[in-house]
């Protein structure tokens, strides 16, 4: 019985320790408006507990995401973007990473700098990545804290708020860091952007809040430095925190100097400095004259009009989701219809009415309620980038990161007016703390649910498949997946779903599933229905690598070399492509008897990449073929012990030992294709190494039966000996 008095007793001292904290607020000091507030100088230890609650729960909540998989944009981003695989610490190096994916602009430079980072100390192990976003993630429910306690404290609230600030910024801090809303941001590793500019924004924010209340202008200067330091780092992870220099003056005028006409001319001038610089470098690191192009929306299955029409209806779907944030509701693609009239679908309309209601709301409630006010225009305000005219995909769970903080505030302030209001009945304060503890509790299951789906991407596309099973881009990426386990079926027939629906966010991102499919033709041996694929493939984008170095590969083992090497020298050409292009015109140059610049080629891939696909065989044969026999085993001898199950090199260096009568190189490559032969015949060894692989066999000009009837013999007069 003891268990179940244990709510009532919590309620009870809750009670007591509200009315034992109130005070009058005609006893309160009299504090201008425009003054500091009571907690000029905040003291981290006395807020240590929260913290350390706060980051206990965020902890417990998602522990399990630190196993999660590469998803999604992680492979272009981070898994095959040679920018972010740091190799030294030295300043080129790093410098090389704020190109983020291109290597002719500079984009999200501290986003991609961290992958860079990671990867130097992690490289693919994804453990270490998942740390530093939780990390983050626990830093911005921090921040978030301290600039609630504080905001709550300001002397334009009239003292409202004092003596439950503390209790307040915990409840709303935990119901925003542990809504299932936040787990994209936090568990998806390349949505580090997202949470790392929302670290950085509300430090900015804290730091600015700081300034404007210390007194001492040594101090101010402090926080204003940090803040702008903040701001930059937080516009150089993510555009949309340039939005903040327009936050922080509405903040400023609404909770700080209070809304009068002098005071609207004079913060404008104060943010227009700052404002213009975080523009400016948002110009920088973005492309915003593209915006408003002609081709801007020439890829996407929407107009500029639809995509405006369509917003308010996703922007009302996200507050659905962070306010009704059920397991069932939730996944990484949604399926959203544009609207292509105020009237289609019959949704639009109200939508539009709901957000022009909000904003008159929030301009109405300005002078009698500034901190609702704030709260309802910051969710406007940090949507605007993302949710407006920009060309960008329609909907994604982590554009509300930023957003959707200070919602929370008023959730937070509202339950406990609530529970203030009821302080005298302890049942309904008890049942009220229960209530509230059930919905942390349930909200903490579901993160860890969606966690768990993003250890196993299986699990992940195929629960995406069942809440949005009209989207091409949820069959392509599943189809994929299934193609790295060796499901080839599974992920062919995903692959044909996804070209049948004809439902993509870009209408270039067609090629990708027709490429995935001509690459299975390929490995079937259909080589004319893969080269028709991959044209149809071309045809759409025609920058789509993959459809290319395809291409190449099915007319290399047509035995097309012209061909290839057409398109080959043409993709080069183009800057764009990656060192497996030279691989194969370097192999191309090989095959067409020009050695000397199959060399060349050969050599710059060795220069610019450690781990070359079949580089090493290609140095080898050409030297070979040019009579360079110490080089030519330089090379295979590198290539076999870099591939020690792969016969090819086994079988140049027991031809090489023959020309030179190097008897101990002959004894090394006979034993090693003896073991590799295994309980086979050696014609079953000469017809696997002809129909093992597509294009390393033509390489070879020697007679390969020739070359084992003399590792045979080799054998033989060594057991003979």
């Amino acid at each position: 019985m003891k268990f179940f008095k244990l709510p009532a007793v919590l309620a009870e001292n809750f009670i007591q320790e509200r009315e034992n904290s109130m005070t009058d607020n005609n006893n309160l000091p009299s504090i201008s408006r425009f003054s500091c507030s009571p907690d000029q100088n905040i003291c981290i230890r006395s807020h240590l507990l929260p913290l350390l609650l706060l980051f206990l729960l965020l902890f417990i909540v998602y522990f399990n995401s630190f196993k999660g998989a590469w998803i999604f944009d992680d492979y272009h981003n981070i898994v095959d973007n040679k920018y972010v695989h740091l190799q030294s610490l030295d300043w080129s190096s790093i410098k090389e990473t704020f190109y983020g994916v291109q290597d002719n602009k500079i984009s999200r430079p501290l986003s991609y700098l961290s992958f860079g980072i990671n990867y130097f100390f992690h490289e693919l192990n994804t453990f270490g990545y998942h740390w530093i976003n939780f990390l983050i993630h626990c830093i911005a429910a921090m921040f978030l804290y301290l600039f609630i306690y504080q905001v709550l404290r300001l002397p334009i609230l009239n003292g409202r708020f004092n003596n439950r600030a503390g209790s307040i910024a915990l409840l709303a801090t935990t119901l925003w860091a542990i809504n299932p809303i936040q787990v994209t941001a936090v568990t998806v590793i390349v949505q580090r952007m997202a949470s790392m500019a929302g670290m950085f924004f509300i430090m900015a924010m804290f730091f600015y809040l700081m300034g404007r209340i210390s007194p001492e202008m040594q101090k101010k200067i402090i926080w204003f430095c940090l803040c702008f330091l903040s701001g930059i780092l937080a516009v150089a992870s993510k555009e949309n925190a340039a939005m903040l220099p327009i936050v922080l003056y509405i903040f400023d005028l609404l909770l700080i100097q209070g809304i009068s006409r002098i005071n609207l001319k004079r913060q404008l001038i104060i943010a227009g400095v700052p404002l213009a610089l975080l523009l400016m470098i948002a110009f920088i690191l973005s492309d915003p004259l593209s915006f408003f192009s002609a081709s801007a929306y020439s890829h996407r299955p929407f107009t500029l009009i639809e995509r405006l029409l369509t917003q308010p209806r996703i922007l009302l779907f996200y507050l659905s989701l962070m306010f009704y944030p059920l397991a069932d509701r939730f996944t990484l693609i949604y399926d959203i219809p544009v609207s292509t009239s105020i009237f289609l679908p019959f949704t639009t309309l109200p939508a539009i009415f709901f957000w022009i209601t909000w904003l008159g709301i929030s301009l109405y409630l300005a002078n009698k309620r500034p901190l609702i006010s704030f709260c309802l225009l910051f969710f406007m305000m940090t949507h605007f980038v993302e949710s407006s005219f920009i060309a960008l995909e329609l909907i994604f769970e982590h554009r509300n990161y930023i957003p959707s903080m200070m919602l929370f505030l008023l959730a937070g302030v509202g339950i406990i007016a609530f529970l203030k209001d009821f302080s005298k009945k302890k049942s309904i304060i008890v049942i009220s703390f229960l209530a509230l503890a059930t919905i942390i509790a349930a909200q903490g299951h579901t993160v860890f649910q969606r966690n768990d789906l993003f250890e196993h991407p299986i699990f992940l596309w195929t629960d995406n498949l069942e809440k949005a099973p009209l989207q091409s881009r949820v069959y392509a990426n599943l189809g994929l997946e299934y193609d790295k386990i060796g499901k080839f079926q599974a992920a062919r027939d995903s692959y044909i779903k996804a070209i049948e629906l004809d439902r993509y966010p870009r209408l270039d991102a067609r090629a990708v599933p027709i490429c995935n499919l001509a690459n299975y033709y390929l490995k079937n041996g259909d080589k004319e229905g893969a080269m028709s694929l991959y044209r149809q493939s071309i045809s759409i984008d025609p920058t789509y690598l993959p459809a290319k170095q395809g291409m190449i590969v099915a007319l290399l083992i047509e035995g097309d070399l012209e061909q290839a090497r057409l398109l080959t020298e043409e993709t080069l050409a183009s800057g764009k492509a990656g060192s497996i292009y030279l691989e194969f015109y370097s192999l191309i140059l090989l095959r067409q008897g020009n050695y000397a610049s199959a060399i060349e080629q050969a050599l710059k891939v060795m220069n610019i990449n450690d781990k070359p696909l079949f580089v090493e065989k290609v140095l080898g044969e050409a030297h070979m073929q040019l009579k360079q026999y110490e080089k030519a085993h330089q090379f295979w001898m590198a290539c076999a012990l870099a591939y020690p199950d792969e016969p090819e090199a086994y079988i140049a260096l027991a031809n090489l030992a023959h020309i030179r009568q190097d008897k101990k190189t002959a004894q090394f490559a006979s034993r090693h294709l003896f073991f590799l032969k295994g309980n086979k015949t050696w014609n079953y060894l000469a017809n696997n190494i002809n129909r093992k692989n597509f294009i390393i066999p033509a390489i070879f000009t020697g007679n390969t039966e020739k070359t084992l009837f003399l590792v045979r013999q080799t054998l033989e007069k060594e057991i003979g000996e």
